[in-house]
């Protein structure tokens, strides 16, 4: 029997490094999906001057981020980067299983004669197959001081906030979360039917089109029930986007097995009726005691397996807060959201826009938009004995709320005899120079009460307004 020598597992690194080949006078053609808004922002982290030993790359599965990487190995060609210093590999490759990180990593040196100086951008794609995955590529750092590493992960991030950092400030970790409206409405070629162009510069306006409120509800629909993941969309831009690819894709491709297997979570079965449960009480606040009950899981499991789901970037939880926006010494309840509404539709089907339970499909996609930022941090949401408000978000400075927000889906406060009592009273107790937001289906006024100011928007445009300012275009150039 032969074994695997380097030399066969070389040739399977070059195949998935086909830049290595290039001369000086070939022509370079890339041919790349369009970009996500997040890659400027992760290319500036790639190409420019490292903050941290290792940048981490992570968000669920069919996110988007083997395709990233790729892009930004384009780019640090067109960049002039040379590329024979740029390294690339997947670990769920099995015949990489015979070697480890380093050994891999080291193939490619010899190869190409990089000293312990040399400048180097080193990719670890779904890295966290190897055990013990965040050492190893610290490990790395230490040998090759110039060197920029930079590992994707689907599970098992070392935070699930963009921007925080690890391991002593060397790990900066990087969350490339579902598809944001936005970004749904760019791919599919509407955001300008909807908004059309400001004069001059052929962006986008900020203001709808006449009579374009409906079209832009549709298109939110269209996003809750089939839009979180790009493929489902570039299948079809007609219609309804690639609805057999969220019954039939989704589910199995996003709750993987494996990826749980590696936490420790072996009763697959256990898992999937967990999250089953969760995402049927999206946007709802639930508590330990109810979960368990309703699961037949034990308390310490349970908590398991929600810091798995929660760490493989498929839920979210909010901090609960009382009724002066001061947090509970003993969390015993949280708001459980999706982090795509569409996944909802994958395990049960699509909801129709005039059902009830559209409100918290609604109310999800809200706050999916804050995923890839760190301003999801400072979310959280308030319930007391005879109250509640759906959300809203604490300055990280002084812990009080600044924006606050009801969802009114169905209109009620456009109705007579119909209040927002209980919102204008958290914020009379909280802090007095919040911004407070009814957000609706159709209504866009200022109002006032009681010498506080808030504003009704609809809730579409609130999530698409959320990234507006801070996007670019979206371009399938690099």
């Amino acid at each position: 029997m032969h074994t695997i020598a380097d030399n066969d597992l070389f040739h399977r690194l070059a195949f998935d490094n086909p830049w290595w080949e290039f001369k000086a006078d070939t022509r370079i053609e890339f041919r790349n999906p369009p970009k996500r808004i997040f890659f400027s922002a992760f290319f500036d982290l790639v190409s420019g001057k490292p903050a941290h030993d290792v940048q981490v790359l992570a968000g669920p599965l069919r996110a988007g981020k083997t395709v990233m990487l790729r892009q930004a190995v384009a780019g640090l060609v067109e960049k002039g980067v040379k590329p024979t210093s740029i390294f690339y590999c997947n670990m769920t490759v099995p015949s990489y299983t015979a070697a480890n990180v380093a050994t891999l990593f080291e193939m490619f040196c010899r190869r190409y004669r990089h000293d312990q100086k040399a400048e180097l951008y080193v990719f670890y794609d779904e890295i966290q197959y190897v055990r013990n995955w965040e050492q190893e590529l610290l490990k790395l750092a230490d040998m090759r001081p110039n060197a920029r590493i930079i590992g994707a992960v689907s599970s098992g991030a070392p935070a699930i906030t963009t921007g925080k950092s690890t391991h002593d400030g060397r790990i900066s970790t990087f969350v490339l979360p579902p598809l944001s409206f936005l970004e749904f409405l760019r791919f599919r070629e509407s955001e300008e039917k909807i908004f059309g162009t400001d004069k001059g510069d052929g962006k986008p306006s900020m203001s709808l089109r006449a009579n374009a409120l409906p079209a832009l509800n549709m298109e939110f629909y269209r996003y809750i029930n089939f839009g979180g993941f790009l493929e489902g969309i570039i299948m079809s831009k007609d219609g309804t986007p690639a609805p057999t690819f969220i019954r039939d894709g989704v589910a199995d491709r996003v709750l993987h097995k494996d990826l749980a297997s590696l936490h420790g979570v072996n009763d697959a079965q256990e898992l999937n009726r967990l999250f089953s449960v969760l995402a049927f009480n999206t946007a709802r606040e639930v508590t330990m005691d109810e979960l368990a009950k309703s699961v037949g899981i034990a308390k310490n499991t349970l908590r398991k397996y929600l810091d798995y789901l929660e760490s493989a970037f498929l839920i979210r939880r909010l901090t609960r807060v009382d009724r002066e926006a001061k947090k509970f010494q003993r969390a015993v309840a949280f708001k459980v959201y999706l982090t795509a509404p569409c996944l909802y539709s994958a395990l049960y089907a699509p909801v129709a826009m005039k059902d009830q339970f559209f409100k918290r499909l609604a109310e999800t996609a809200l706050v999916s938009q804050w995923l890839g930022s760190s301003h999801i941090e400072n979310l959280a949401y308030a319930s007391w004995r005879g109250g509640s408000i759906d959300l809203l978000s604490l300055d990280p400075e002084s812990g009080r709320p600044d924006h606050v927000y009801e969802l009114d889906w169905d209109n009620r406060y456009g109705r007579p005899g119909k209040g927002p009592e209980e919102l204008i009273g958290f914020v009379e107790g909280t802090n007095r120079k919040a911004s407070p937001y009814i957000l609706t289906s159709g209504i866009a006024r200022p109002a006032a009460m009681r010498g506080i100011d808030f504003t009704l928007a609809p809730l579409a445009l609130y999530t698409y307004w959320l990234e507006r300012d801070s996007a670019p275009a979206i371009s399938g150039k690099n």
